[in-house]
């Protein structure tokens, strides 16, 4: 059976209301949504949940009460469980967002809100300073950590291992490039660049490229 793909500039084409989070893929506890960030949202946090925002197309501004971020394309940030903030654009921009399942949401309005001195201000990675640093192909490094899982950058060139997907399944992301997946059952898929899928649970798969690609995964600690 084929893997199902989803491209994610494709998805948000048929978004129609800014910041319609729209699901994509579910693993363990996770789900990833995809909205369309268009004008700016109300103050809010997750009392219970870390949210992840990566900019997949355009520019947005990420305000929190530990400080404000502007993420460009293939820029990401964590805004760790009761932190209060919102994001908003003037363009229209494409946002991957990742969290748990049955996120609790407390509003805040538009109040001011303040930083305790005692708080980090929150810090942004973008992803080409990590994979510039990355010398080995599918040896993965690791973004960032929401709940229970890291968030990984890894380059694909050649042939990588056999392996079996995880019990929550295994998500690639391709970030640039063109990946190729090859399944025990012989099925072949190509992933290009902006397109999602999820290998599912103890499926015997293997990845490659003729040319380098970067790709992004989840993996339970």
């Amino acid at each position: 059976m084929p893997l199902s793909i989803t491209n994610l500039l494709a998805m948000a084409n048929r978004i129609e209301r800014p910041f319609n989070l729209v699901p994509l893929a579910t693993i363990g506890d996770l789900t990833l949504s995809l909205y369309v960030c268009q004008g700016v949202v109300n103050w809010h946090k997750h009392p219970d949940a870390d949210e992840l925002f990566l900019v997949q197309e355009g520019v947005i501004g990420l305000e929190t009460e530990r400080g404000n971020l502007n993420l460009h394309s293939e820029e990401l940030v964590v805004v760790p469980k009761g932190v209060a903030h919102r994001s908003g654009s003037t363009l229209r921009s494409v946002v991957v967002l990742l969290r748990p399942a049955g996120v609790t949401t407390g509003h805040n309005g538009h109040q001011q809100l303040y930083t305790l001195e005692s708080d980090p201000p929150l810090e942004k990675v973008r992803l080409a300073r990590v994979q510039s640093a990355l010398r080995v192909p599918y040896q993965p490094a690791a973004l960032a950590r929401v709940e229970t899982f890291e968030v990984l950058l890894m380059t694909a060139e050649g042939f990588g291992p056999s392996e079996a997907a995880p019990g929550y399944g295994a998500l690639w992301l391709v970030v640039r490039g063109s990946v190729g997946v090859e399944t025990e059952s012989g099925a072949g898929t190509r992933l290009e660049a902006g397109d999602l899928t999820v290998v599912p649970r103890g499926t015997t798969y293997r990845l490659s490229a003729a040319k380098q690609a970067v790709l992004l995964t989840l993996a339970r600690d």
